[in-house]
């Protein structure tokens, strides 16, 4: 057995609990920790062997500031990296100072926030178990300078209150709402009427009269949370990842950037009348196919150009709007305050008609020079392919193969030959760089093409029709022109990176199957372009029964809590509590959870007075369970009653127990008023014992009471 200096000397002391916090709140900030801080760190703990006295406290006052400086020369002095190099600098600092018991439960709250702060670049269960690390230690830390009674009190007082909350926090996780963005967004969710103030901009994608294909989601200085516009649908909402909102459609590219029409630019929506059209009804004639009508409400933020937002294709327009010869809902002039307004689209169509020589012309020019790989590219599709302009894209869209990647930040390779750069070296870049490199390639290979810019998809926030699309969702995409179908949407980066706009989740309201306008010949592909492709994706083949065995793995634990924990957003918030088809499986949901909070607040009633009975003596427990055992047959004692008075009168009652009556009231008397009775216990025990044998058998003669 050891002995207690042997225990307290492998027990941890404050320092070494506090420096293993540490330890985890490096790792915590360890994928976007600047790799000069892997040198200063241990400088800065290593100060801990210093003397005491001004001179330590200059040096490691030198040493945080040589430290920020560096971080701040190298990455900027407001960047993310030189934040952190400061403030895990001054924990390691704070540590090599510390000495009493104060300073180092001060160093352990500070490391728990700082640990916070790092594990929100964690997206998956990872940075959970980081956490519940860093409580862990810090609450270890900082109970090690008290007794360890206290650290067993607090622990079991937080278990106490933690179970208390848990069954109405899961209820309040699984049904309260998911508000995609800050908290102030949650009023749009009941339809508040709420101002869209954001900072006005004429640049960036979607908005820009001109894009160049390294364009971003939008410009820099403006923040890319910040809200474009939020639809409230009726009766049904889309599933977000077909939601394509429709801006400015690009012809003109001379290389380097794309260019609007004058008239789009001049801010004359009149202009534009009398090669759109004024009504719904009109443009619905020339097409050839629509599915069923999406009705829906907009509320749009300023950007002071003439386009409406609205999904692809309009069905109906607003007040004060007509449908653009490139099929933009276009008002009469530009939107420089907030507007409200109804429109009504299809997102399943097929345009028909003939393409006019101008517009075809503009759709198949190419800059003089530059890119020659992509036009060799065309050139050979073409010649495999004749003039199927729907094979030529497909096969286009295959190409993008392993090794391409959807990056909004990654740069656009500079020259002449920016496009053949990107699109067979590079291999990442955003949805511009891709759009762009499609147009060029479709147009080499004779095929009309353009290009279009706007936003895609939005966030659903959750048990309501409102859909909010911000600056983050801006997208650009391809059109190209097929003789038999009119023009139809590719998208590239569904094939560069389908898991991003995969359509994982069911709408919120099912529609019946809609008939078309017109009839299709069997067999014949969606109108919109964008049905999934065969042999795209051969990962997504189902395997065989043998297949699924031979590949099994442990359980995805941090998968588990990253999809439906930390990433549990609007959509898969609303598929699971809609279930199959959009039902009602929050009904069942809400029950379940009714049942399990009754089952556990019982259990722990039952538990808390388990508890409280098992804390009492043996003889206190063995009076109790008699006196509960007469109560059953009505004999209980009365208010201030003492147990040989009591004994009486219930022997009085039943004479057949008035002996086991008497001699349990003796004993209980002898342990309870005469402790240097030895054997009261035991004989408290065998008394009732007895006294519940007679009255288990039925042993009776009651008499009547006076």
């Amino acid at each position: 057995m050891r002995s207690a200096s042997a225990f307290t000397a492998v027990t941890p002391t404050p320092a070494a609990l506090t420096l293993s916090l540490l330890a985890v709140v490096l790792a915590s900030h360890v994928p976007a920790l600047p790799p000069l801080l892997y040198l200063l760190l241990p400088a800065a703990l290593a100060a801990r062997r210093l003397p005491a006295g001004r001179r330590a406290t200059a040096a490691r006052l030198a040493l945080l500031a040589v430290g920020v400086v560096f971080c701040g020369l190298a990455y900027g002095w407001l960047d993310s990296a030189t934040l952190r190099a400061g403030l895990l600098l001054v924990l390691a600092l704070k540590w090599a100072e510390a000495r009493t018991p104060r300073e180092f439960q001060l160093l352990a709250c500070a490391a728990l926030v700082a640990g916070a702060v790092g594990i929100l670049q964690w997206s998956d269960g990872a940075g959970l178990a980081l956490l519940a690390a860093e409580l862990m230690l810090a609450l270890a830390a900082y109970e090690s300078v008290q007794a360890p009674q206290r650290a067993a009190q607090l622990l079991r007082a937080a278990s106490r209150v933690l179970a208390h909350a848990l069954p109405l926090a899961a209820v309040l996780f699984v049904f309260f709402p998911r508000i995609p963005g800050p908290l102030w967004d949650i009023g749009l969710s009941f339809g508040l009427p709420l101002s869209l103030a954001v900072e006005k901009t004429s640049e960036g994608l979607g908005v820009s009269t001109r894009l160049s294909p390294g364009d971003s989601r939008t410009q820099t200085g403006v923040r890319e949370t910040q809200a474009v516009l939020v639809a409230e649908f009726e009766d049904w909402v889309p599933p977000t990842s077909s939601l394509y909102w429709r801006g400015p459609v690009y012809y003109d590219f001379d290389g380097r950037e794309w260019t609007l029409d004058p008239d789009y630019a001049g801010g004359q929506g009149r202009r534009l009348m009398a090669r759109g059209w004024t009504t719904g009804a009109a443009f619905s004639a020339t097409l050839r196919e629509k599915g069923r009508e999406i009705r829906y409400r907009i509320r749009l933020t300023p950007h002071d150009r003439l386009w409406l937002y609205g999904l692809d294709l309009p069905a109906r327009l607003a007040a004060e709007s007509l449908i653009a010869p490139d099929w933009q809902v276009i008002s009469h002039t530009p939107v420089d305050k907030e507007i409200s307004y109804d429109l009504a689209s299809w997102l399943d169509w097929e345009a028909g008609g003939k393409l006019p020589a101008a517009q075809r012309g503009r759709a198949l020019a190419l800059p003089a020079a530059g890119n020659p790989e992509l036009r060799a590219r065309g050139r050979a599709l073409a010649a495999e392919h004749g003039k199927d302009a729907d094979a030529i894209a497909r096969a286009a869209m295959i190409g993008l193969g392993d090794g391409y990647r959807l990056d909004e930040r990654a740069p656009m390779p500079a020259g002449p030959d920016a496009l053949d750069e990107f699109w067979f070296r590079a291999r990442a870049g955003g949805a511009p760089a891709y759009a762009s490199a499609f147009v060029f390639l479709m147009r080499a290979a004779g095929v009309p093409a353009r290009l279009a810019a706007g936003y895609r998809g939005g966030k659903l926030m959750a048990l309501t029709d409102y859909v909010v699309v911000k600056r983050s969702h801006a997208h650009a995409w391809v059109e190209i022109w097929d003789d038999e179908r009119g023009w139809r949407r590719f998208d590239p980066a569904d094939r560069v990176a389908p898991e991003k706009f995969a359509v994982t989740v069911a709408p919120r309201s099912a529609p019946a199957a809609a008939p078309k306008t017109s009839g299709a010949p069997a067999g014949r592909r969606p109108p919109t372009g964008d049905a999934p492709m065969p042999a795209i994706n051969p990962a997504a083949a189902p395997q065989s029964a043998a297949a699924r065995v031979d590949a099994w793995e442990l359980p995805d634990v941090a998968g588990w809590l990253a999809r439906w924990v930390l990433k549990l957003d609007g959509e898969t918030q609303q598929r699971l509590l809609g279930g199959r088809g959009g039902g009602h499986a929050w009904l069942w949901l809400l029950a379940a959870a009714a049942l399990l909070s009754a089952l556990l607040l019982g259990g722990a009633a039952l538990t808390a007075r388990w508890r409280d009975r098992s804390r009492l003596p043996p003889p206190r427990r063995a009076w109790e369970k008699a006196l509960r055992l007469l109560a059953r047959h009505g004999i209980a004692p009365q208010t201030g009653e003492c147990p040989s008075r009591f004994a009486a009168r219930a022997g009085a009652l039943r004479p057949a127990w008035a002996g086991a009556l008497e001699n349990l009231a003796r004993a209980y008397t002898d342990w309870r008023y005469a402790a240097a009775r030895a054997d009261a216990p035991a004989r408290v025990t065998a008394a009732a014992r007895r006294l519940r044998n007679l009255v288990l058998a039925g042993v009776d003669d009651r008499r009547p009471a006076a």
